[in-house]
């Protein structure tokens, strides 16, 4: 999320609100959270959501340096500041304000705990074996005995803001994560299904570059959708899906790059070959980091696409779902 955020501040777009998960259990969170008896929120993906609204400048690039900042023992700047700015204000609204007031940080946007209350995310493989903790899911990435089902314990209540801002937004755009524990999860606390629903919103799903063993491996895009069908109980849980054209990338350092992949059992999503309901599009928005040979979401590729007519006339598609239904009817595509 903080890259695709990072792209569309940098395509000059104002009005943003990034929901974000609040359950992770992993690092220097789930130590304070352990240490907390699990009754404080993670707050990593928070104050990285709030970091890439701050439009660029030297200050923002102290702050960052600042924040990811870990001590002897791994302790994250970050992740106590805000907890302690949390405690102070009581609400994530008001920590935005502050923060900005502190920082003299230019947001264009706003980030939004998808709930106030603390829960683990609980998830079920293939075995039958059940376990408690997002943690589980990273450290478990290169099984092939993948993931089920997954819920949340206890069953909090969303923050009613981020049920407001899916009802009230112009387009939503599920961002690259993973899938159970940073997406799915999104949509766990009760009245976030049932706002995605009701929202007009055109729906855009981006997935993730790469295959994780335990949790999508070998899916292309519409597996995406069916698992989307079952956590969102819609038919049609999107209008558009945007995937990475591989074909930008340098074929010889793609080729080494996935070779290394593959020792983690991973390999990249590509569009299905099999023709599905919803409109699927490639877009260049891929980056090999060539130190380390990863594949990385590029956000400045990414504002070049939001800045483009392509992506413009993607939003003049008020109507993408009826003109589906149309094309069915009439045998004619009407974009």
């Amino acid at each position: 999320m903080p890259v695709i955020n990072l792209a569309l501040v940098k395509a000059g777009y104002v009005g943003i609100r990034s929901v974000v998960t609040t359950f992770d259990s992993g690092g220097d969170s789930g130590r304070m959270r352990t240490d907390e008896r699990g009754r404080i929120m993670a707050y990593s993906d928070y104050w990285r959501s709030l970091i890439s609204l701050w439009q660029d400048g030297k200050q923002k690039e102290k702050w960052e340096t600042m924040l990811r900042f870990r001590d002897g023992r791994g302790r994250n700047f970050g992740n106590t500041f805000f907890q302690f700015m949390m405690e102070m204000v009581g609400s994530a609204g008001e920590v935005d304000s502050m923060f900005s007031q502190l920082t003299g940080a230019k947001l264009s946007g706003e980030v939004i705990p998808v709930s106030s209350q603390p829960a683990n995310i609980i998830f079920k493989t293939r075995s039958g074996k059940t376990y408690r903790g997002e943690h589980y899911l990273d450290d478990l990435r290169m099984s092939s005995d993948y993931v089920t089902k997954v819920w949340l314990d206890p069953k909090v209540e969303a923050n009613r803001e981020a049920t407001d801002a899916l009802r009230s937004a112009e387009v939503i755009i599920v961002c690259p994560g993973s899938m159970y524990g940073s997406v799915i999860a999104n949509l766990l606390p009760k009245g976030m299904k049932k706002a995605y629903r009701e929202s007009k919103a055109i729906k855009i799903l981006m997935t993730n570059l790469m295959t994780v063993n335990n949790e999508n491996h070998g899916y292309s895009e519409n597996d995406y959708v069916e698992v989307f069908r079952k956590y969102v109980g819609m038919e049609r849980p999107f209008d558009l899906i945007l995937m990475p054209d591989y074909d930008r990338l340098s074929c010889k350092l793609l080729a080494k790059t996935l070779r290394n992949y593959s020792w983690e059992y991973s390999e990249p999503i590509r569009p299905s070959k099999k023709k599905g309901e919803i409109r699927t599009i490639t877009v260049d928005m891929v980056k090999i980091e060539a130190e380390n040979l990863r594949l990385r979401h590029s956000s400045e590729k990414l504002a070049k696409f939001f800045k483009s007519r392509r992506w413009s006339d993607l939003l003049e598609l008020k109507h993408v779902a009826e003109e589906t239904k149309k094309t069915k009817k009439t045998g004619r595509r009407k974009y």
